[in-house]
Parts: structure tokens; sequence; C-alpha cells
């Protein structure tokens, strides 16, 4: 990011990094995971597809990492012509942006399927993009910055009411819905692993991340540990709906995690409606989460087109309104987000590892002076 102006001095701290890709991860996935899963293994073995998936994702962290350190200073965008070359480099970058507008459109689209079927049942799905989307662009503006103090503002509000959410549904818990394990064998974990990529991505934050941090040489830590934290909640609270309600109930409810917060009850009837403070801070969570992706494809044409503008912040608005506008309804929706788990293994984790290959094969890098 050093050829942006606006961004030049603009670095953030580990716990900052962290906390960015630990919010990108766990997302808007995490209230249609537990049906996801359930439909798909028909058994209590939900939790081990998600186990390997970590374990995966976090060799990709590793990977990721490795290939900014040959680069210091340089985020993904400007270090693959120096790798592939000017043309195919460019090609990539188009494809990562692709991927992060189709990404961040899909959590855009889910949000406010979310909000309007719970709470805005008369209010067209665009009347609750639009200010949104607005919203994401006004963030992004306000620069790297902005971005992360929302998130360092937002993130244990979160994650306590996650606690919460988990710690007062515990009498509801049943480890016979969990038994018995691996009674199936290994197919069906490994059949899970087919609808999970869209809920983890999140770790190609990194390559963004690593050469804008203070210290990158921690990026590696910032980035398995930010990972562990956002897929270890995926896996608890999988685990905890599949404990409390049974595959076969899981699986024909739309939004399970939802469900499994109206199961709480105070004595005396105490905030009786606990799943609406669990919808307010998980739309907050859901727009961080878009304002990160949002933040990746402004940078990345801001690399392409080296300026740093109001256009440039507003202008991809408009595409990604078009794009969660685009499935016409829940079918339509999880098809597109097959298709875009499908992608993101090829151009976040793929394409990444053959980068390094090549770089380490051709010894390409570059010093922290500059010298290729």
């Amino acid at each position: 990011m050093s050829n942006i102006p606006s961004m030049k001095q603009e670095k953030i701290s580990t716990l900052q990094a962290l906390f960015t890709v630990t919010s990108t991860v766990y997302a808007v996935g995490i209230v249609s995971l537990p049906r996801t899963i359930a439909e798909k293994t028909q058994t209590p073995d939900v939790w081990q597809g998600l186990l390997l998936a970590t374990l995966l994702g976090i060799g990709v962290i590793f990977i990721h990492v490795k290939l900014c350190h040959r680069f210091p200073g340089k985020t993904f965008y400007e270090f693959n012509p120096v790798i592939a070359g000017k043309f195919i480099g460019f090609l990539i970058n188009i494809a990562f942006i692709v991927f992060c507008m189709m990404i961040c459109s899909l959590v855009c689209r889910m949000m406010a399927e979310f909000l309007k079927g719970l709470a805005l049942e008369r209010t067209p799905i665009s009347m609750i993009l639009l200010p949104f989307l607005l919203l994401i662009g006004y963030l992004t503006w306000g620069g790297l910055h902005a971005m992360v103090r929302l998130i360092e503002l937002f993130f244990p509000l979160t994650f306590i009411v996650f606690l919460l959410l988990i710690i007062l549904n515990i009498n509801h818990f049943n480890l016979d819905n969990l038994r018995p394990v691996f009674h199936k064998g290994w197919r069906p974990i490994f059949e899970s692993l087919k609808v999970i990529p869209f809920s983890t991505m999140g770790f190609e934050s990194i390559l963004i991340l690593t050469n804008v941090m203070t210290n990158p040489q921690k990026a590696w830590k910032a980035g398995w540990i930010g990972y562990s934290i956002a897929m270890g909640l995926y896996i608890l609270m999988v685990t905890m709906v599949i404990g409390c309600m049974g595959v076969e109930e899981v699986s024909r409810l739309q939004w399970p995690v939802v469900s499994f917060a109206q199961q709480i009850e105070f004595p005396g009837a105490f905030l009786e409606r606990f799943e609406i403070l669990f919808i307010i801070l998980w739309t907050i969570k859901i727009f961080m989460t878009a304002s990160n992706y949002y933040f990746y494809i402004v940078t990345g044409i801001s690399q392409l087109t080296q300026k740093w503008n109001k256009y440039i912040c507003y202008l991809p608005l408009i595409i990604l309104f078009c794009l969660s506008m685009y499935p016409q309804n829940f079918i339509e929706i999880g098809n597109f987000d097959k298709i875009i788990g499908y992608v993101g293994i090829v151009v976040c984790a793929a394409v990444p590892s053959v980068l390094l290959v090549i770089s380490m094969v051709f010894h390409r890098t570059e010093k922290t002076d500059g010298k290729q």
C-alpha cells in the first residue's frame, strides 16, 4: 500500500490484525451453518469436519505469511506482478478483487434476508441493503484505522453475547444428541467439507494485513490465533446447537442459531427476547465482516489505478448492490454460497501456494530497501 498516498502511514498492531482476521472469518455463516452441515451429513458428526477445515485453513495462513515475508512492505496486489509477471499478476489481482466482491455481496444479501425474516418483514430487500452498503462505503473512506477501531470496539461485545448464548443454553444440552460418534465412518465428515468453504473463508485477510502491521514478523501469530478463535467459536456453536436440538430438528430450521437463542428463558420473565440482543449485535458483526472485504476490494482497485479517492470508495457499491440483488430465492443464495467457496479455494489457497513455489524456485524476493 506504499503507493497509495492516503495510506502510507497507516499501520496496525498485532492484536488489531488478530481481531480483523477473526471478525472476517466468523460472520453471517454461523446462523445457518448448523443446518447446512446437518442436511449434508445427517449424523451428529458435525464438529470433526470443522476441525479438519480449521487445520487446513491454518496451513493456508502459513503459506500466506511465508509469501508476504518475501516482499516486505508490499501487499498481495503489489507483489503478484513481481512473481508472475505484469499480465498474469494483473489477472490474479482482478480474480482476487472479484472474489472479494462476490463474498461481500453474499454476506450483505444474507444479512438482509436475516433481518427481513426476523424483524423487517414488510421492508424490501433493496431498502435494507442500501443504507448498509452506504455505511460500508463511508467506513472505508475513513481508511484502515477506522475499520480496525470499529472492530476493536464491537468485537468484545459480540464475543460476550456469544458466550452468554452458550452458557444460558447449557441446561438444554443433551450429550445423547451427539452420539454415536463416527458411526458412519469418515465419509460424512469429508462430505461436510463440500458445504462449509464459504463459512471458513477469511484466512486470505492476512495477505493484505501482513505488511501493514507495525511488526510483520508477528503476522503468523496474529493469523493462526485469530483464525483458530473464529473456527473454535464455529465448532462450539455448531456442537451446542446440535446437542440442544438434535440433527433432525436443526436440518429443518432456516436459522438454527436464532431458534437456539429463542430457547433461553430468564426467571421472572426478565429479558424474554434474548434473540433481539443477538440479532442487533450480530448485524454489527456482519457489518464488520462486509466492511473488511470491501476494504480489500477498494485497496485492490486503488493499487491498480494508483489512486485513492471517494469515487473508488463508493462506485464499487453499485456492483455490490447488483450482485446482492441477483439471487432470487434461498436456493440460488445457497448455490451462490457453494460457488464462492470453491472460487475462494482456488483464488485464496491454490494461487498463493503456486506463487510461493514460483518465488522460491526462481528466487524472487525483495529486501526491506526495495531491491529485488
